[in-house]
């Protein structure tokens, strides 16, 4: 890796512990105190002993300091807006699951896909076809998404579900992007509410499809942004079918039906009914002052689906893609864990063998 990136990585590490460079040289026993800052600036090369040692001092995985970087602007989100400070925990790992996806990429364990038009919509007439097309090209009509990880694969973005504590919603960021094809992966907090983990997931994957994954933050394009994603969970058609089908039941019951049918946030939910027509400003703000209890849903006769973004959550075309990489000695088996992050541990990982798995079959039935 060329000295200066390492640098800069040892530093930004550095700086997010909390350490001066004083404090890492004494960390690592070094005699000279100005051996980090030359470090740092590039001068002085490192070892692959003393990269190992740094990792360890700062709490970073030693893949983090010798991995590409992704570009800097990231698209992110809280309730807050863009917030740097919220975002440091997933900045890491975007970054860790970019360098996986580039990975396997240039093994081929995974596919590019075709890039989206780079353009945000300027219209909610616009924003709710680009979420139309989008279903269509993922083989949905009107319907609830059931698995909403494999619904993004079909659209050429993979997924990890973490636990990031007191971190922003989610962020996502385009991977070896060339003029005609890319990848996006996305990073989703876990530690938030299900429904607006899944609105976080269509939001993220709203800026892939508008080719916007490293938005600028500004107004005008994050609503059009949200825009997309919400007629992506909510379609119109189905949502309107959906209340019509039960007229004689109160507005409220209606919206906790679809609320619950397409598993989204109360919010997000009585903004949409709103936005297509099916309620007014009043009857949207007195709705959302007060979310449905379980028995409202119950009531409105939804089945309350576990939740699915739990932590640790990957992809199931990206899992299948690095248990594959494994099982075909493109990727050692610890490679393989770390790319799994946990959704697969090591005791349902099978031991490779130097036989295929088919030929082991066969003899064992001979």
């Amino acid at each position: 890796m060329d000295a200066k990136m390492l640098g800069k990585r040892i530093a930004e590490a550095r700086v997010a512990a909390g350490m001066s460079q004083r404090d890492l040289s004494v960390a690592l026993q070094q005699a000279d105190h100005t051996t980090i800052s030359k470090m740092e600036s590039g001068i002085r090369r490192v070892s692959a002993t003393e990269i190992f040692a740094i990792a360890q001092v700062l709490g970073r995985p030693l893949q983090w300091f010798v991995m590409e970087e992704v570009p800097a602007a990231i698209s992110r989100r809280t309730d807050d807006g863009f917030d740097p400070e919220l975002g440091v925990l997933l900045d890491d790992a975007i970054e860790l699951l970019a360098d996986d996806a580039r990975s396997l990429l240039r093994k081929g364990l995974i596919v590019a896909h075709p890039r989206p038009a780079a353009a945000v919509p300027t219209t909610y007439a616009d924003a709710e076809r680009v979420a139309e097309v989008a279903r269509e090209r993922a083989g949905l009509q009107n319907e609830p998404i059931a698995d909403i990880l494999a619904v993004c694969e079909k659209l050429g973005m993979h997924v990890y579900v973490g636990n990031y504590g007191e971190s922003a919603d989610g962020t996502c960021v385009t991977v070896d992007s060339t003029d005609e094809t890319a990848t996006a992966v996305a990073v989703i907090n876990a530690e938030r509410p299900s429904g607006r983990k899944r609105v976080t997931v269509a939001h993220e994957l709203a800026h892939w499809l508008v080719g916007d994954a490293y938005d600028a933050h500004s107004a005008d394009s994050e609503t059009m942004v949200k825009a997309v994603a919400i007629h992506f969970l909510i379609p119109r058609a189905g949502a309107t079918a959906l209340w019509n089908d039960y007229a004689r039941d109160s507005p409220r019951r209606r919206a906790t039906r679809i609320a619950g049918t397409y598993r989204v946030s109360w919010t997000a939910t009585v903004n949409q009914l709103k936005n297509i027509g099916l309620i007014s400003e009043h009857e949207r703000l007195t709705m959302a002052r007060v979310k449905p209890l379980v028995s409202e849903f119950i009531a409105a006769g939804v089945s309350l689906i576990p939740d699915d973004l739990m932590a640790p959550r990957l992809s199931p075309q990206l899992a299948a893609a690095i248990v594959r990489g494994y099982e075909g000695a493109k990727l050692t088996r610890k490679r393989a864990l770390m790319m799994l992050r946990g959704s697969i541990g090591d005791a349902q990982l099978r031991q490779r063998d130097d036989a295929p798995f088919e030929v082991i079959q066969g003899d064992a039935g001979a």
